[in-house]
């Protein structure tokens, strides 16, 4: 019995066809990719720049400002993975982290020369810049420059109030 190739393709190509129409081979049912599914949220950003200043100053801690864009795959990549990092998590609570929009706060951008996102500026308590990180970053990146300021901030003598 002589079987033509076309006859063969003609039946793989019917079997496949059923086989979507009947739902065999389809995406996994929304049940079942909820349960998988673990939703991790990134570390806790004030959006108001200057008020972000301001209670670094009053709280002596550094300050991280996030310079972001919407729709920008760096950015995204960074909120979804390298701010829902555990350390980074931990390292923030060290500092007050602000999240700018570059496409909302385009003049505060100028003034610090953003010209690409995403960008981290890493501040020491004092308010200046101490680290400026181009980029999208990985968690063990900025891991260690978030650990820089933090040291530089723990060797800087103590002011003497009332001096």
């Amino acid at each position: 019995m002589v079987v033509e190739y076309r006859h063969i393709l003609l039946f793989i190509i019917a079997v496949t066809v059923c086989s979507g129409l009947s739902g065999c081979g389809g995406d996994v049912p929304a049940q079942i990719v909820w349960q998988t599914e673990t939703k991790v949220t990134p570390l806790s950003f004030m959006f108001d720049h200057a008020a972000g200043l301001e209670t670094a100053r009053q709280e002596r801690k550094p300050t991280l400002i996030f310079f972001s864009v919407p729709k920008n795959v760096g950015s995204q990549r960074m909120l979804e993975t390298t701010f829902c990092d555990d350390e980074i998590k931990s390292l923030a609570e060290r500092f007050v982290c602000i999240h700018v929009d570059g496409s909302q706060e385009s003049e505060l951008c100028e003034s610090l020369a953003i010209t690409s996102f995403p960008t981290i500026i890493l501040f020491n308590i004092g308010g200046a810049e101490v680290r400026r990180l181009i980029g999208g970053q990985t968690p063990e990146q900025l891991a260690v420059q978030m650990h820089v300021v933090l040291q530089a901030t723990a060797l800087r003598p103590q002011m003497v109030v009332g001096r």
